[in-house]
């Protein structure tokens, strides 16, 4: 009965889940609001009273770039809260990281087969752009490619441009061409294909155009990445609520789940991810690394899954980086002693990072009809992103838990769990701001 009594006290609400994507040079962020609210003393207190603001700004991904995030918090209730952000994320990226493998179709799916069961560790082609060849570059397919041209394999295409140049009266008969073989997999849709391309017959017989020419292809091999995608998956915080649509909480917000967020889908399955049973999700990992960690105001911080899924040695990956706004605090600028109320009511609107456990805490209550400052303003793409993002996506997943202001609340473990923090440890202190400004 005695916890029963304390569930009927609390109030735990999971809302907020923000995903962005970044796919092969284009960025694209989706969004939801999901509320969970078990009512305690005011009855006003009801789902979807807490939510997620952000203002995106698209921009492609192009190294040393950055896009407009603006991300904050509003509480559109009548009771005061605690609210406290974290990530999941979801770094899909290639397997060889960018290199591209040429080898002959008798390599086992080096020639790109859309109707083959594709699956994540599968031979990802490597894109030849149709504009390359396309109206206005100057190159076209040969006139008559079944008689004028020799060893070309099945689906692939042979484009030239230029041709014979100079008199044949003055004998200055010169030839300047280019070819481009192509594997056409799908109406508009080509492999990067290399071979030799040797033109036949005397130059003097050809004509103006290399599209008449006659030629013989040989050598043929196919562009690919090897070995498909990994997901570098990585979940800062323990959720504290089961995810959006289940009833188990797992200590993850998305992740083991899939949906659809305003018309895109996502998939976070273990299978999905290519997590092989008895391998599971990863449990919740803080922070740590002070690349990642904001301090200060306006600065611009890495995310873990560069680092889990890119680096390599002693060389690390960060170059999807966020960048955090100007009410960052950190554990060492916390007073909650402060007796001053003006200066500990202006300290209480901050965010800190908690490295014990994962999530950014508004330092003060919320209360009703409060909007928080931003936590996030932009995101930034490293002047030195390169190769090793080729096809890449990134899936940020922003969540956020707001709970009722009491400290009981966020003490109990059918709350947020807080209570019994070692003594002056991140924990401690985050909690003993917290208690400082109930009813504040």
């Amino acid at each position: 009965m005695k916890n029963n009594s304390k569930k009927k006290k609390l109030m735990a609400a999971a809302a907020a889940l923000a995903l962005i994507a970044v796919l092969s040079g284009t960025f694209a962020w989706i969004t939801s609001q999901e509320q969970r609210v078990n009512r305690v003393k005011s009855a006003k207190v009801v789902n979807d009273t807490v939510t997620v603001n952000e203002k995106w700004e698209p921009k492609p991904m192009i190294p040393g770039t950055e896009a407009t995030k603006e991300v904050s918090v509003t509480n559109s209730g009548d009771a005061s809260v605690f609210v406290r952000v974290s990530y999941e994320e979801v770094l899909k990226h290639l397997t060889n990281k960018g290199a591209i493998t040429f080898s002959p179709n008798s390599v086992p799916g080096a020639k790109f087969d859309p109707n083959a069961e594709n699956t994540l560790a599968s031979h990802v082609p490597v894109e030849f752009s149709a504009v390359t060849i396309g109206a206005g570059s100057g190159f076209a397919e040969t006139t008559d490619p079944t008689t004028q041209v020799t060893g070309l394999e099945p689906g692939v295409k042979l484009f030239v441009k230029g041709g014979k140049v100079g008199s044949d009266i003055h004998q200055s008969i010169t030839a300047e061409w280019t070819p481009a073989l192509v594997h056409e997999y799908a109406p508009g849709k080509y492999q990067q294909v290399k071979g030799s391309v040797v033109p036949t017959g005397e130059l003097k017989d050809r004509t103006e155009s290399a599209t008449g020419w006659s030629f013989t292809v040989s050598d043929i091999t196919y562009g690919y990445y090897a070995d498909g995608y990994k997901n570098a998956v990585v979940n800062w915080a323990k959720s504290s609520l089961a995810p959006v649509g289940e009833t188990t909480v797992t200590g993850h917000a998305l992740l083991g789940t899939q949906g659809n967020r305003n018309g895109v889908n996502y998939d976070y399955r273990e299978a999905t991810l290519g997590i092989v049973s008895p391998e599971t999700l990863p449990n919740p990992t803080p922070a740590t690394d002070a690349d990642l960690i904001p301090t200060a105001n306006n600065e611009a911080k890495g995310v873990q899954a560069d680092l889990k899924g890119l680096s390599e040695g002693s060389v690390k990956q960060n170059h999807i980086r966020v960048g955090y706004g100007n009410a960052i605090t950190n554990i060492a600028a916390l007073n909650p002693n402060e007796t001053d109320e003006t200066v500990a009511a202006a300290a209480a609107k901050k965010w800190v990072y908690n490295a014990d456990d994962g999530w950014f805490y508004y330092t003060g209550t919320l209360k009703g009809g409060e909007t928080t400052a931003d936590l996030l303003k932009k995101l930034i793409f490293g002047e030195n992103l390169s190769t090793e993002y080729t096809n890449a996506t990134f899936d940020l997943v922003v969540k956020l838990e707001a709970i009722q202001a009491t400290e009981t609340a966020i003490k109990d473990s059918t709350g947020w769990g807080l209570e019994g923090a070692a003594a002056d440890s991140n924990t401690d202190k985050i909690v003993k701001q917290l208690v400082s400004r109930i009813g504040k």
